[in-house]
């Protein structure tokens, strides 16, 4: 429970400072900061946008009195010093996926829209970033003094690797206990293994497809995807999510629309680029090696539980398997297709790799897979967990228990790191507001307010703890 005073001492806060958590939020959202390699620099290694964000949050962090350091672009750290140099720590990150199509709003600006604040990074992750540096002002403004030292880490790569992490834990030892607002209510325990990859064709040389692309990121299903293939416009009809036109050459160019998703919640999702295959299949246009690659992508991409080349499968602690195939592309006379599996307990990376690949041999292709991720479990009834789970319930008297995820936060690089907040866990958003990765992401105001007490409170029982 919470007392009375805390209550309202919280409200007050939000209401004399909502407008300036609202301008925070829009000068970062303001900020393209997706990734940007071609135009990487030394003190910039992943482009000037993810380092100008990174810069803007620093100075943010250090005008509201935290002491601010920028390590070579890379990553930052923001701290207020406790009383001993045991840290409690809070990571999120400043760099965004890309905007990709099926923008209805400026997607670097906030735009409030019927109680949501919209726009790329409003909730992955600068908005509950945002929430929490306010929730740490609150206990500043209170004159509250802290046991241990409370550590922002602010990330510039979360999306696309999360080097920075590997880059700062390479000079520091991980705090005490970590939460992390990039995820959702009450607290996730656990996230599933993740696997990123690729297959490639062998080479092609007589087939009739010119060109191909498809989706914006491996970790995304793809909202949108294109052929251009050496054939008659004229014999291609239509038809439902795929436009067909022929170009100035006569060849025949085909879309495909689908509805783009984050990969660890692929059932919100749409494959553009199965559209795409299985409208080329079902024309019969392509044969022969050809064919048969298009034939694996469309066993990739038809089902998101991985049953489509014999890797299905599912636990107790986090149900299902999923497989994307995010990004498609022709490069040459090779095609390429990107493989994203976020795997389950009972499953060994080693075990689905050598499966997909026996699929992939059917039609000369390789699998690779550099990246791979090893599932991680948190014991939910442990005091970081518990003190996370009582401080979002007191605020919200929501009862409903910890979770698990499909998604890759940075919590599970570290020794007792969990996912809190903002969003709640299996709360709907309306039809117009996209999730994370999506076109019109947003969240709600209400969210937005009720994460800021939850962080608020968690970080004062936080420093309650002895450790």
């Amino acid at each position: 429970m919470l007392d009375d005073v805390l209550k309202t001492s919280l409200d007050q806060y939000l209401e004399q400072n909502w407008e300036a958590m609202v301008a925070d939020l829009t000068t970062l959202v303001r900020i393209d900061s997706v990734e940007d390699l071609p135009n990487a620099a030394p003190g910039m290694p992943y482009g000037p946008g993810p380092k100008r964000a990174l810069q803007t949050a620093l100075d943010m962090w250090a005008g509201y009195g935290f002491d601010s350091h920028d390590m070579e672009g890379y990553v930052g750290y923001a701290d207020w010093q406790g009383s001993s140099d045991t840290q409690i720590g809070i990571i999120g990150h400043m760099d965004v996926v890309p905007v990709g199509q099926g923008w209805t709003l400026p997607p670097f600006d906030v735009t409030e829209k019927d109680g949501y604040l919209l726009g790329r990074g409003t909730s992955d992750d600068k908005g509950p970033m945002v929430m929490a540096l306010h929730a740490a002002r609150f206990w500043m403004q209170q004159g509250k003094e802290f046991p241990y030292t409370l550590r922002f880490i602010i990330g510039a790569n979360e999306e696309t690797g999360m080097h920075d992490l590997e880059y700062y834990q390479q000079h520091f030892e991980d705090p005490k206990l970590l939460f992390s607002p990039d995820d959702e209510f009450p607290v996730c325990y656990g996230e599933k293994g993740t696997i990123h990859g690729q297959m490639t064709s062998a080479p092609i040389e007589d087939g009739v497809i010119l060109e191909m692309e498809g989706g914006i990121a491996v970790n995304a299903v793809p909202g949108t995807a294109q052929a251009v293939l050496a054939v008659n416009a004229s014999t291609l009809p239509g038809s439902e999510g795929i436009s067909v036109e022929a170009d100035a050459q006569g060849n025949v160019v085909i879309r495909a629309e689908g509805v783009q998703a984050h990969a660890s919640t692929p059932e919100e999702g749409k494959s553009a680029i199965d559209l795409l295959v299985s409208y080329i299949i079902d024309a019969g246009v392509c044969s022969g090696e050809e064919l048969a690659w298009l034939q694996l992508v469309h066993d990739v991409t038809r089902s998101s539980d991985g049953s489509g080349v014999g890797i299905a499968a599912r636990d107790e602690h986090f149900g299902e398997l999923t497989l994307v195939g995010g990004v498609a592309a022709k490069q040459g006379n090779r095609f390429t297709q990107s493989i994203d599996i976020r795997f389950v307990t009972g499953c060994t990376p080693e075990g689905l790799l050598s499966k997909l690949q026996a699929r992939a041999d059917a039609c000369g292709a390789k699998v690779e897979a550099p990246r791979i991720m090893p599932l991680f479990l948190m014991d939910k009834d442990g005091q970081l967990v518990q003190t996370l789970l009582s401080s979002y319930r007191d605020v919200t008297e929501d009862t409903q228990e910890p979770f698990t995820i499909g998604g890759a936060t940075y919590s599970r690089h570290f020794k007792a790191g969990v996912g809190f907040g903002a969003d709640v866990h299996g709360q709907q958003r309306p039809s117009w507001v996209g999730g994370m990765h999506a076109a019109d992401e947003g969240v709600s105001i209400e969210a937005l307010k009720t994460a800021f007490k939850a962080y608020a409170v968690a970080i004062g029982r936080l420093m309650d703890l002895e450790l």
